[in-house]
């Protein structure tokens, strides 16, 4: 099982830029959002008005990771922006704000980022055995709010990942802890 000190050992093995402390937050809210920070581009916790919706049904602590920008640095594009985790599931999380002819675009690159992302964990043993998921989220943003694009689907990319990282796919906006 995945704790601090061994996500602290491997941020170390990878000479990233920022301590494990500025990466991490515990967050024992009901509903939060997870939105890109436009000045730092690191992925942030919101109360409003954010990208990604996590609904924690039992108000216990769920954990959220800055990847992209804080684990790595923001230079390396094939990684995901950031992931939420209780003891039981490991949720990897891409944001993409786009315009709607770009979504296939979009999709296909968070993907791969997720996809890249998952398998550097699963190298460095820092799931555990949680169970995995990703999330592919693409919105678009107009007067400072966003509103999530649907039908960006990909039931192959779906089964590729389920076969070969042992990992559901969703191309959803929101993630429910029950």
């Amino acid at each position: 099982m995945m704790n601090l000190m061994s996500l602290w050992i491997f941020i170390e093995n990878i000479k990233i830029m920022s301590k494990i402390e500025d990466c991490t937050k515990n967050i024992s809210l009901k509903n939060f959002f997870i939105k890109d920070d436009e000045s730092s581009k690191i992925s942030i916790i919101v109360q409003e008005n954010g990208q990604f919706k996590v609904i924690n049904k039992t108000s216990e602590n769920i954990n959220f990771l800055a990847i992209d920008g804080c684990m790595y640095s923001s230079s390396d594009a094939s990684r995901c922006d950031c992931a939420v985790f209780d003891d039981n599931v490991f949720c990897f999380i891409e944001l993409k704000t786009c315009k709607i002819k770009s979504r296939n675009v979009n999709r296909a690159k968070a993907d791969k980022q997720l996809k890249e992302t998952i398998i550097k964990f699963k190298n460095e043993n820092l799931i555990g055995d949680r169970k995995m998921e990703a999330y592919t989220c693409i919105t678009c943003k107009k007067d400072e709010l966003f509103t999530t694009i649907t039908n960006v689907s990909n039931k192959s990319k779906q089964v590729e990942f389920l076969d070969e990282l042992d990992t559901e796919l969703y191309y959803e906006c929101k993630k429910e802890f029950q």
